[in-house]
């Protein structure tokens, strides 16, 4: 039995591969013998692989039927100890040998940048754009990498053997070199185990974007590989970092990054993973010294998962980086640090600008924020900050800083100039609005003045937008500026009065949005503060409550205009001009009219610019001024009535006409006794304006009674007689009479004398207060003359010696009851006499 294990042990041997150590000759070229080579290497591991695993089976066979057939017990120690170890080898090289040759390649992925170089084909050599096109063919497996990647490097398999067809001894020595190289590499080193070439392997496949091979070989090589676990777990990373970006999404994608970073810890973490890693070639890590390897190995892996875009990853080698700086640069001498050229410092800064990019990529803000206030260079955390800024701006989360969620504690004023420079150099359609931030950041932190002043230079950049604008969009600015305007008031509220004022903007246009500076944000103007022990200095340019109040008003005014489709623009002055008032009450904005008059006016020039108002508004009652005359032939419509040649349709038209003027009318009535009623307090003269208006645009006009009634208003129970204030009855008699309306002056002038001729002379007597009775009598006689002259000429004869009549008897009965009065006091005298 033993001689029959031998011959089994001779045969084993046979199978093996063999080991040839290969030349290093010239380049070869891409010839069609590469596909023999591949076919017949892949026919030989099929082979082996067969007859091995026939080998195992006839062993496994003849140690179960051992006792039949006399096999010794040390026979079947031998077969277990020493051949079935030697087949499971042979059986796991052949089986890879015929792995690399059936399976097919994988196609470089879209988006890999050195694919998409790699097809513009600005590489000379052809021979690897030949066959670098080909990946991803099911006829191009990857044993086909391995050999012509063996070839371009070196011509180990004979430069002459490809400049002919090969014949069949030839083509098994081909194989054989090739089969060599797989499992022993170039050298032919001894190895207890199979795979001592996975490196080389991994490093080609790799090359080539084959990542699903590389990650399967690995796995099967970690077990086997003590001396070379860390290279090999180093590997395995780069392999899984790169599968993340070939078509993998959500958990699978995450996953694969969780595996790749757990690799790169491992790989840093082996027993003498230092040597190992920098026995790798350069394009497969990084150039690692010996004093500080795993600083400069953490951060390598930072700047990969970097690459590909894992943030998450990337973030937590950079905190393990800083981890290693103490340990890694503390330690060195001074003149070695002075090599590196940059300091622990520096150092620190750049990584955590690192931790500080990627958590800001992840939407971590608040992780972000910290990064930056633990970053020990100050131009690296400025730069930070900056960015930090900008990205919350740009999405749309930049409302954290203004709410207290952060605590700003050393950077207010740096936060604070950022967002201004930002305001400085953003369009006021920027959404969120600059300054609207600046001004909560502001309220936030109680700096009312401030918050005044920021809100105050954003309505002035709204002003300068408003003047170019359409009208639509210009109404919208300028609603926004008076929101700017009482926000400003809003906050100078806040303060005590004496420091209830902001300097005025000495520019008030935006700077050049193309001037923006590099890199760092120019410093600001900071606001000075008043003492405590002292009244403020005031500027000689300075806004307080009262010009804001002023400027509200005033751009209310603009804004209302604006809306009637009226241009009118602040110019900034501190009073109007009455051109405004008159767009005003033109665009029926009385409210916004009486507004700026009160605000802006006061004694006369007050009373002056109500008569103003109060007499367009008169007229805009009277008939004749809302729609001309519809009477006779030449009947002008303005607008209102469509040419016609037929009567009816021109007599339908004026009805129509009428029916608006009628309408109009009552509305404008309205407003007249709304309006004169609330501001007669302000000018009692205003009935009195109001009145003569109407009558003097139409003196047949019939006065309201709401009108007549403001000049009887105002008088108490013991008065009588026709005095009062500027509009009493005696003002409104002389309109009468002055406008030609006789029976209404008769008929108001008999009204009052009847009601003092209801007044009996004992109650007089009796009166403990003062008593007078006044009447116009000028004006009664001037009637009276105008009543004779009327019937003199021949107008209206009748009616007016009815009302001569009329006035005749009321002025008899009125002197009767007069006289007795007027004797009283001599009376009186002569009683006084007689009692001395």
């Amino acid at each position: 039995m033993g001689k029959v294990l031998d011959v089994v042990e001779g045969y084993l041997k046979v199978l093996v591969p063999q080991k040839i150590v290969l030349n290093m000759d010239a380049e070869a070229i891409f010839h069609i013998n590469t596909s023999a080579i591949v076919q017949s290497t892949c026919q030989i591991a099929k082979v082996m692989f067969e007859s091995v695993l026939d080998v195992l089976m006839l062993l496994s066979y003849m140690t179960s039927i051992s006792g039949q057939i006399n096999m010794s017990h040390d026979d079947v120690s031998r077969v277990k100890l020493e051949l079935v170890p030697i087949i499971q080898e042979t059986i796991t090289e052949w089986h890879i040998i015929h792995f690399f040759g059936t399976t097919p390649s994988e196609s470089p992925a879209i988006e890999d940048f050195s694919y998409q170089l790699s097809s513009l084909q600005i590489d000379s050599n052809e021979h690897k754009r030949l066959w670098t096109g080909r990946l991803g063919k099911c006829d191009f497996s990857l044993a086909f990498i391995l050999l012509l990647s063996m070839q371009s490097s070196s011509s180990e398999l004979g430069n002459a053997s490809f400049s002919r067809l090969l014949n069949s001894s030839s083509l098994i020595g081909l194989s054989r070199e090739f089969t060599s190289w797989i499992i022993w590499g170039r050298s032919g080193e001894e190895s207890s185990v199979f795979f001592s070439n996975s490196i080389d392997l991994a490093l080609v496949l790799l090359r080539h974007g084959q990542f699903n091979a590389t990650e399967e070989r690995i796995f099967e090589s970690l077990q086997a590989m003590d001396g070379k676990l860390s290279a090999l777990f180093h590997l395995l990373g780069c392999c899984l970092v790169a599968q993340t970006q070939h078509g993998l999404h959500g958990p699978v994608k995450d996953r694969k990054a969780g595996e790749a970073l757990r690799c790169f810890f491992r790989a840093a973490s082996v027993e003498g993973s230092s040597k190992a890693l920098q026995s790798l070639p350069r394009e497969a890590g990084c150039s690692l010294s010996a004093a500080a390897w795993k600083l400069q190995y953490y951060q390598w892996v930072m700047q990969l998962f970097e690459q590909y875009n894992v943030s998450e990853a990337a973030c937590q080698f950079a905190l393990a980086a800083l981890e290693q700086v103490d340990e890694a640069l503390g330690t060195l001498d001074s003149s070695y640090r002075e090599n590196l050229g940059e300091s622990v410092t520096t150092v620190k800064g750049r990584l955590w600008a690192n931790v500080f990019k990627f958590t800001l990529d992840l939407n971590n803000y608040h992780d972000a924020y910290c990064a930056i206030i633990s970053n020990p260079d100050e131009e690296s955390k400025n730069i930070c900050l900056r960015r930090y800024i900008i990205v919350l701006y740009e999405r749309g989360a930049v409302k954290m800083l203004c709410n207290g969620q952060l605590p700003l504690i050393g950077l207010v004023e740096k936060v604070e100039r950022e967002l201004a420079w930002k305001a400085e150099r953003s369009d006021v359609s920027t959404k969120p609005n600059p300054f609207k931030l600046l001004y909560a950041f502001e309220m936030h932190r109680h700096n009312w003045r401030r918050a005044a002043s920021y809100i105050y230079v954003y309505s002035i950049r709204l002003r300068a937008e408003a003047a170019v604008k359409d009208h639509q969009v210009r109404a919208l600015t300028l609603q926004e500026r008076l929101n700017g305007i009482a926000a400003a008031i809003n906050a100078l509220q806040l303060v005590h009065p004496a420091y209830a004022w902001i300097d005025a903007p000495v520019d008030e246009t935006p700077p050049d949005k193309e001037n923006y500076p590099n890199k760092k944000a120019r410093i600001t103007k900071q606001e000075q503060s008043p003492p405590n022990d002292a009244l403020p200095q005031k500027l000689p340019s300075y806004l307080d409550v009262e010009k804001l109040e002023k400027e509200f008003v005033l751009t209310s005014a603009e804004y209302l205009l604006s809306l009637a489709n009226i241009k009118w623009t602040f110019t900034g002055n501190e009073k109007p001009s009455a051109d405004l008032i008159d767009l005003l009450v033109e665009s029926n904005s009385y409210d916004m009219a009486f507004t700026v008059i009160l605000k802006f006016w006061n004694g006369s020039g007050l009373k002056r610019e109500l008569e103003r108002v109060f007499i367009a508004m008169a007229l805009k009652c009277c008939p004749s001024r809302l729609v001309p005359s519809l009477h006779g032939k030449d009947r002008k419509t303005h607008g209102l009535l469509l040419t016609s040649s037929q009567d009816e349709v021109v007599r339908d038209s004026l009805d129509a006409a009428r029916t608006v003027q009628q309408l109009t009318g009552s509305s404008h009535w309205e407003t007249l006794e709304l309006y004169l009623d609330k501001y007669r307090s302000f000018h009692p003269r205003l009935p009195l304006v109001v009145a003569g208006t109407l009558l003097s645009a139409d003196s047949q006009i019939e006065l309201p009674l709401w009108l007549v009634r403001h000049f009887k208003v105002g008088r108490n129970e013991n008065s009588f007689g026709m005095a009062g204030n500027e509009s009493n009855p005696a003002s409104l008699f002389r309109l009468y009479v002055d406008y030609g309306r006789y029976a209404e002056a008769v008929n108001l002038l008999t009204e009052y004398m009847e009601t003092l001729a209801s007044v009996r002379p004992a109650d007089v007597i009796r009166r403990k207060r003062s008593f007078a009775v006044w009447f116009p009598y000028t004006s009664v006689e001037r009637l009276w003359w105008l009543l004779e002259e009327s019937i003199k000429l021949g107008h209206r004869i009748d009616q007016c010696d009815k009302l001569k009549k009329l006035l005749h008897g009321v002025l008899l009965k009125h002197l009767n009851i007069v006289l007795p009065f007027l004797e009283l006091p001599r009376i009186l005298h002569s009683v006084a006499l007689i009692n001395i």
